[in-house]
């Protein structure tokens, strides 16, 4: 298996349905493929803005298939034209409520091409889900899984469970196919010492910084870069906060960061995949509606949305 580093930003894209709520796999074709030209990493599919929890195993197949095709097509583009394209990764959410059900999803993502699965707790049964279940649930996906693994920390969506820094630490320090970790909790000091506690024992180890809202204070303990829904809008706007903090041009990037945190907001903790879709609808003409019982933003929700994003149509950056 080749080593992989995560680093950069890996936007978590959205299945795109159609009005009869199947899937629309030409929309996620193009969003993929316009993605590719803004300074993103690689590919997070299957997700929670991916909607994983309403998609059938077949057409979970379908996306990463889709999303590994556009990849290949991209990289044989490249080298036609005489350039050297980097490696774009492709990165699929696979956790599942039990362990045998995840290693099943890990090893279906492996045939349908994936690099790595995004492996989230599972959380049913949260009061049995202590340090020792934990343990041997990731132990054992990491073990049987093809694919390397990414822990996935997200309590918002994880009934609360909040994964703790030793046992990240430990696990990462076991299993070197355990290699890295998606935080979405925001909580950087945890992330800090995460980040510190593996520099000598994990070099290898990526922290990635589950939302754009606090990125930047993520990348200066450490992280090495997101998984961010804003970075299907914003993608430029979103890497060039990393390439600023890379650059040392930090009062740059702080200015940045702070212009993202309001629509982040929205998109994130506020509106979740219905914003994100509208979003996109709004400034790229597509992003259509979440699967049911999942509703779309009403009238006002939709104004709110776009109060958010004015700022960036008046400032040229739309992108329809």
């Amino acid at each position: 298996m080749t080593a992989l580093h995560l680093q950069g930003i890996y936007p978590p894209v959205p299945t795109f349905f159609t009005a009869e709520e199947e899937l629309d796999l030409t929309t996620l074709e193009g969003h993929l493929q316009w993605l590719a030209t803004n300074g993103i990493a690689g590919y997070v599919v299957l997700g929670s803005n991916g909607e994983a929890p309403h998609l059938t195993s077949e057409e979970r197949d379908l996306v990463i298939r889709t999303a590994r095709e556009v990849i290949n097509q991209l990289t044989q583009s490249q080298k036609e034209e005489g350039a050297s394209p980097p490696r774009l990764l492709l990165l699929a959410g696979c956790g599942e409520q039990s362990t045998r059900a995840t290693v099943a999803a890990c090893e279906r993502a492996a045939r349908a091409g994936a690099d790595a699965v995004l492996v989230l707790p599972p959380f049913y049964f949260r009061g049995r889900m202590n340090g020792a279940a934990l343990l041997a649930h990731y132990r054992t996906v990491a073990e049987h899984s093809p694919l390397p693994v990414v822990i996935y920390n997200m309590p918002a969506n994880a009934a609360g469970l909040d994964l703790e820094a030793s046992l990240i630490c430990r696990l990462a320090e076991e299993h070197p196919k355990i290699i890295g970790l998606k935080d979405s909790a925001g909580n950087v000091a945890k992330l800090a010492q995460i980040v510190g506690h593996l520099t000598d024992s994990r070099p290898d180890f990526s922290v990635l910084a589950g939302s754009a809202g606090f990125l930047l204070p993520a990348l200066a303990v450490g992280a090495r870069g997101g998984i961010p829904a804003l970075a299907n809008v914003l993608p430029q706007q979103v890497c060039h906060v990393q390439r600023l903090f890379e650059a040392g041009q930090l009062e740059e990037a702080r200015r940045l960061q702070a212009r993202l945190v309001p629509l982040n907001t929205l998109l994130t903790a506020t509106y979740s995949v219905a914003g994100l879709k509208a979003a996109l609808q709004l400034l790229r003409g597509y992003g259509g509606r979440p699967r049911s019982p999942v509703l779309p933003l009403d009238d006002q929700e939709l104004t709110n949305l776009k109060t958010a994003l004015a700022p960036f149509f008046s400032d040229g950056e739309q992108t329809h």
